[in-house]
C-alpha cells in the first residue's frame, strides 16, 4: 500500500510512426516507490486534469524531465531550442494551477525546474555552452554544487554535493524569477541548481534524483521534506 499518491508529467515524444507518445522513464517510478511513492502519470492529451484531483487521492504533484521549454513562453524565439512540446507545457500549466489552488506540494526534476521558473516569470538561457554562459559540463555530465541556504545545510549536514547534469537550457540570476529564492547553485558558473517560492509549496532542482551521479544522501533527505511537508514544502 502506498503512503502517497503524487501525479507527475511526462515527456511527450513522436514514436516511429510519426504518432504522439507519453512517455515515463521507469526510473521514476522505481525510485520513489522506494520512498512508498505512487506515481499517477498525466498524459499530455487529457482535457479534464482536474478529474485525476477530485477522483484519486493525489497529495502532491512532480513535473518530470525531459522536452525543451517553448522559449515563445518567456518572450524569445528558438535559437538553439528544438525538442519542444507546446500539449506539455499546457499540461504543466494546468498542473501547476491545480497545485497552488489545492495548496500542494510541487517539485520540479531538470525541465520541470526550469517549466516553474517560465511559469513564474522568469527566463532561461537556451543553451549554455552555445550562449557562452557556462564552460562546466552540465549535459551528460556530473559536476558539484554549493547549497547557499542556511536551513537546507542545517538539514543535510554540509553544503557542497555532487550532482548528475542532463541539461543544455538553464537558469541564471538573470533569468530567475522574482517569487523563486535559489538555494543550490554551480559554483563555477553560478548556474542555479535548485530554487524554492518565497511563498508557495514550490521547489525545483535540476538535477535527477532518479538517476545515477548525485549524492544519494542528499537527495533522500531532500525527498523526505518534499513527502513530509517540511522544509520549501511547507503548506
Amino acid at each position: 500500500m502506498m503512503k502517497m499518491w503524487v501525479a507527475i508529467s511526462q515527456r511527450s515524444l513522436k514514436s516511429d510512426k510519426g504518432t504522439d507518445m507519453d512517455v515515463l522513464e521507469r526510473s521514476y517510478v522505481e525510485y520513489f516507490s522506494g520512498f512508498d511513492i505512487g506515481l499517477v502519470p498525466i498524459p499530455n492529451a487529457c482535457a479534464d486534469i482536474g478529474g485525476y484531483f477530485s477522483e484519486l487521492p493525489v497529495e502532491a504533484v512532480i513535473l518530470s524531465g525531459g522536452n525543451d521549454v517553448d522559449p515563445g513562453l518567456y518572450g524569445q524565439k528558438p535559437v538553439y531550442v528544438k525538442d519542444v512540446s507546446p500539449s506539455r507545457d499546457d499540461t504543466e500549466k494546468k498542473l501547476l494551477e491545480l497545485a497552488i489552488k489545492k495548496n500542494l506540494p510541487v517539485l520540479g526534476i531538470c525541465r520541470g525546474m526550469q517549466f516553474i521558473n517560465v511559469f513564474f516569470g522568469g527566463g532561461l538561457i537556451q543553451d549554455l555552452a552555445e550562449d557562452r554562459v557556462s564552460e562546466v559540463g552540465h549535459v551528460i555530465d556530473k559536476h558539484g554544487v554549493d547549497i547557499i541556504d542556511d536551513e537546507l545545510a542545517r538539514l543535510i549536514g554540509k553544503r557542497v554535493f555532487d550532482v548528475n547534469s542532463f541539461h543544455n537550457q538553464g537558469v541564471t540570476r538573470g533569468t530567475l524569477s522574482t517569487e523563486l529564492k535559489a538555494f543550490a547553485v554551480s559554483p563555477k558558473d553560478g548556474v542555479i541548481e535548485g530554487f524554492h517560492h518565497v511563498s508557495l509549496p514550490i521547489a525545483g532542482i535540476q538535477w535527477h534524483p532518479e538517476r545515477p551521479g548525485s549524492d544519494k544522501i542528499f537527495d533522500k533527505r531532500l525527498l523526505e521534506a518534499f513527502i513530509n511537508r517540511r522544509l520549501y514544502w511547507r503548506t
